[in-house]
């Protein structure tokens, strides 16, 4: 938007300028009317103004020494003169002084209209290269810790102060939109910046320290549009320090986080420490709660795993937990089974692992995120619990061929255990239930019933070596083993059964 001031000593001349400037376009902002160069002057010192309109001929400071000045003060402000015929020679001057243009009285509006919106794309397109500029920066800092700041290059912002702001809506698209159309009114100061995150982050300026009714009055502003759904706008207190961006940016969101526990359409909070608090320290809140989440997840009950992640979900509520302690928690939940459930890896690999957490991010409200979470975890331990219903009773057949066949060989309950897709525990007590006997008990049931067929029919074989073809590579534990099943030593059990 183009910032105009007028300056002429005839009320109606610069009545009627400002008035059809207005008309002409939205993009052309009349600023102020002023009756000679030192009022101008006097406005321009404290305002934020881009292109002069001004006559000639005034009392106190006329048009000449008007632009001298403003070149001095002000050299980014683009002036034009109005002039009769008769002050051509001032106007030649006032090109050299670096006016932009002069038209003549009475004032041609085609040519008028045709200069102003030349100016108004040249402003555009000077501004849309600073703020690309700028706006490098700017992710650099917002997204950097405020010890590295010193290291990056250093940052000028448009105003001294500033704040952070984070918007979330159901409508993306048309948040986005309305953010362009608040860019275009008058005395809204911003650049918004691509973080690549979710939401759209502002940095909003100010020329001094702004006050929180400062920074809720843009949200104010921005609601006057229309946005399907939910909104939910978050900020940081103000600041003065470019170092500072990081700190804001961070509190910004956390603001925006507080909007996931209300019930409204919009919502708008600004950060504060004493009401918001320090964050929930999550790790330890999981580490806490684990043994009680693994052992239902061990056996698949579905609704006590549930029901002890709702008990965290619910921790975290009280306090109001950012998106971030609510993300963490789920990825912690989301890893803890890998140990104990050989087929999680297979469900939650780390594509849709991070699939899952994008989602997550785009919830809106905590119950949303919770309600999407919870089912999706269900959905997987049910999946392996039908799997292995499927199975049945397989699982302690398929172990019992593999030692028959694999007797000799070490048996590890791990391994066993990821064959069948059952945790180590829950293996052994189904062993148990289905045989009667542990696996180990098993395992040396096997063993000795292939020894004593060895030390029955292979008379070359010595006692040690028909020990080491069981897995027994150690004599004396062989000796003492067969002696406790059978009842007698190998080299009895062979005499006798050889002697039949």
């Amino acid at each position: 938007m183009l910032r105009i001031a007028i300056v002429d000593d005839e009320t109606t001349i610069r009545e009627g300028l400002a008035k059809m400037i207005g008309k002409e376009s939205d993009r052309f902002f009349i600023a102020g009317t002023f009756a000679n160069g030192q009022e101008a002057l006097d406005f321009i010192d404290t305002s934020e103004i881009d292109v002069v309109v001004t006559d000639i001929r005034m009392p106190l400071v006329d048009g000449l020494e008007l632009i001298g000045e403003l070149k001095r003060r002000r050299p980014d402000i683009r002036c034009i003169i109005m002039s009769g015929f008769t002050d051509f020679e001032y106007a030649r001057q006032a090109l050299r002084y670096s006016a932009v243009d002069y038209l003549l009285k009475p004032i041609n509006k085609k040519q008028l209209f045709s200069l102003l919106h030349d100016l108004e794309q040249e402003r555009e397109a000077s501004l849309g290269k600073r703020r690309q500029l700028r706006s490098g920066l700017l992710v650099s800092y917002l997204k950097s810790e405020p010890s590295l700041c010193p290291k990056l290059p250093e940052l000028t912002l448009p105003l001294p102060c500033f704040a952070v702001m984070v918007l979330k809506g159901s409508d993306t698209e048309a948040l986005r939109s309305s953010v362009g159309l608040l860019h275009r009114q008058p005395d809204n100061r911003f650049d918004t910046v691509d973080t690549g995150d979710t939401g759209i982050v502002l940095v909003c300026y100010y020329e001094n320290p702004p006050e929180p009714g400062d920074i809720a009055a843009l949200a104010d502003r921005l609601r006057q549009f229309p946005h399907p759904g939910i909104v939910q706008v978050g900020a940081s207190p103000g600041y003065g320090d470019p170092a500072s961006l990081s700190r804001a940016y961070a509190e910004a969101k956390r603001a925006c986080d507080r909007g996931m526990y209300g019930s409204e359409s919009w919502s708008c909070h600004i950060y504060n420490r004493e009401d918001f608090g320090q964050e929930p320290q999550v790790v330890e809140l999981f580490s806490g709660a684990r043994e009680g989440l693994i052992q239902p997840m061990q056996v698949l009950n579905l609704q006590q795993s549930s029901h002890r992640l709702e008990l965290l979900f619910d921790e975290l509520r009280q306090v109001r937990a950012s998106r971030e302690s609510l993300l963490l928690l789920c990825r912690l939940v989301m890893e803890a089974p890998g140990a104990e459930l050989p087929e999680w890896g297979k469900i939650f690999d780390s594509a849709y692992m991070k699939q899952m957490e994008e989602e997550l991010a785009a919830c809106l409200t905590f119950d949303e995120l919770k309600d999407r979470f919870l089912d999706e975890f269900s959905k997987a331990l049910q999946q392996i619990r039908s799997a292995r219903l499927g199975q049945g009773g397989k699982s302690v057949e398929i172990v019992k061929k593999w030692i028959a066949e694999h007797y000799d060989q070490p048996a590890e309950l791990v391994h066993l255990a990821s064959m069948v897709y059952l945790t180590p525990s829950y293996l052994s007590k189904l062993f148990k239930h289905e045989t009667g006997m542990t696996i180990t008990d098993y395992m040396i049931e096997i063993r000795i019933k292939r020894a004593k067929q060895l030390l029955t029919h292979s008379n070359e074989m010595k006692i040690h070596e028909v020990g080491s073809e069981v897995g027994y590579p150690d004599p004396a534990y062989f000796n003492k083993l067969f002696k406790r099943v059978v009842g007698i030593t190998p080299n009895e059990y062979k005499k006798i059964s050889q002697s039949s």
